[in-house]
């Protein structure tokens, strides 16, 4: 394949799909003849902008305003490369707005087992190829759900790292103590509801935690306060440079919601390369990237988690061995040349395919309301709030509320798809202002 033309079209540009793109992009232009394009439909922060300008990569962004000129662009290209993850401009783009003719490939960024960060059938079959970013998503209860035949030819594999040559080299820097690391997103939609506890509970003389990371870092500091916590929990916010802290952690303690949405985990990535030994809760995509027993170790419930860190305070001798291990898997696995090729080869499939116009396929439109495309957004999760707005009497409109109450914390989030993202972006839509001030308000005992 040579001279080939691709548009990344992404909600926005910044954090961890950022880094992941851009790496990527490093990589393919110095080894690659592809052309690539960043189209934003929001905004792109400063970092991915300088980024891009160092690369010469041309970028776009608040995109959502000016569709001719995204339209244009996804025409002129020869590859369209859809960021995926529930960003309600995106799903305003793709249930709303037909797309010109494309070879469409979607990259979810997402697990999509669990709403408000989920597949439907309608989404697997908008592109000419659904890709996945972790094998945990093919066990995603849509994917299972499908029909073997036509799901092989369209579904790939493309695991998600921004590679690890920034972090490769690290040497531990001597500390007192027994110091435990986080660093990714600080929000009870992605870190266990009960991090603190299950963490401070562990009894290890000198243990301290540093937390690396936004967005809610401030309110769960508070929360840290209140317990009495404070003073083995340290919260940093956002960091411009991981490598020091990473230098200091003993161990990456990295629990994690059952219901969270990664796929990748770039910062767990990351931990790898640097020789810290990671200690994560079984089941979700981690379970994916570490190997228990081998580069790190896997709790099976919360109750294992403190359990886990004291075994590795009092084993040095494994916690050497996990280190080495998880520097030799994370060069193995996660090197950016493996995302390059993988999308080479990608590339290169669909190359000889015909473009086709792209069209939601059912009750899209542009007469959509903003309410609509978020019920497209949440594909079989969507019942509680169509319950809501077909209620016919009183009583079968306050189960449907109380249903909506009762939804987990992902769906009161300010960002990450939920209702609330949604009013952001569509204030006037009185369904998704209602649904709001539901979700507001507590449950009803």
């Amino acid at each position: 394949m040579a001279n080939q033309s691709v548009i990344h079209l992404c909600p926005h540009l910044g954090g961890g799909v950022g880094r992941v793109l851009l790496a990527y992009i490093d990589h393919s232009l110095r080894h690659e003849e592809i052309s690539h394009r960043i189209c934003c439909l929001d905004h792109a922060n400063e970092a991915a902008r300088k980024r891009a300008e160092e690369l010469g990569v041309p970028l776009s962004d608040r995109l959502a305003q000016q569709k001719d000129e995204l339209l244009d662009a996804i025409s002129a290209a020869d590859i369209v490369l859809i960021h995926f993850w529930n960003h309600p401009l995106l799903w305003d783009l793709l249930v709303r707005q037909a797309l010109p003719p494309a070879r469409v490939l979607l990259w979810s960024h997402v697990a999509g087992h669990y709403p408000p960060q989920t597949f439907s059938n309608e989404l697997v079959h908008y592109p000419d190829r659904f890709v996945l970013a972790s094998p945990f998503s093919a066990q995603a209860p849509t994917l299972l759900s499908l029909e073997e035949g036509g799901l092989a030819e369209k579904v790939r594999l493309v695991f998600t790292s921004a590679g690890i040559e920034h972090v490769s080299g690290i040497e531990p820097t001597p500390h007192e103590g027994f110091h435990v690391g986080y660093i990714g997103t600080v929000d009870y939609c992605k870190l266990h509801p009960s991090f603190l506890g299950i963490s401070s509970r562990a009894q290890i003389p000198g243990l301290r935690f540093t937390v690396c990371g936004g967005d809610r870092h401030e309110e769960i500091a508070a929360e840290a306060e209140r317990l009495g916590l404070s003073e083995q929990f340290q919260f940093l916010g956002q960091v411009d440079d991981i490598r020091p802290h990473l230098a200091s952690f003993d161990v990456f303690g990295y629990p994690l919601c059952k219901e969270h949405y990664g796929t990748g985990e770039q910062a767990l990535i990351e931990a790898l390369a640097a020789g810290v030994p990671p200690v994560v809760l079984g089941g979700g995509a981690e379970s994916f990237v570490v190997e228990d027993g081998f580069n790190g170790l896997v709790a099976q419930d919360p109750g294992a988690y403190p359990r886990a860190l004291e075994h590795l305070y009092r084993n040095p001798q494994l916690r050497m061995t996990l280190s080495a291990n998880a520097r030799s898997s994370a060069s193995e696995r996660f090197g950016i040349e493996r995302t390059s090729a993988s999308f080479h080869n990608l590339f290169s499939e669909v190359a000889s395919e015909d473009k086709s116009v792209r069209c939601w396929s059912t009750g899209g439109g542009p007469n959509a309301s903003a309410a609509e495309v978020m019920l497209h957004s949440l594909g079989s999760h969507k019942v509680p709030f169509r319950a809501y707005l077909a209620a016919q009497d009183q009583q079968a409109r306050e189960q449907a509320a109380q249903q909506i109450r009762e939804l987990p914390a992902a769906f009161r989030t300010q960002t990450r798809g939920s209702p609330f993202h949604y009013r952001h972006f569509f204030p006037e839509d009185p369904d998704i202002r209602e649904w709001c001030e539901l979700l507001t308000a507590e449950p009803t005992q």
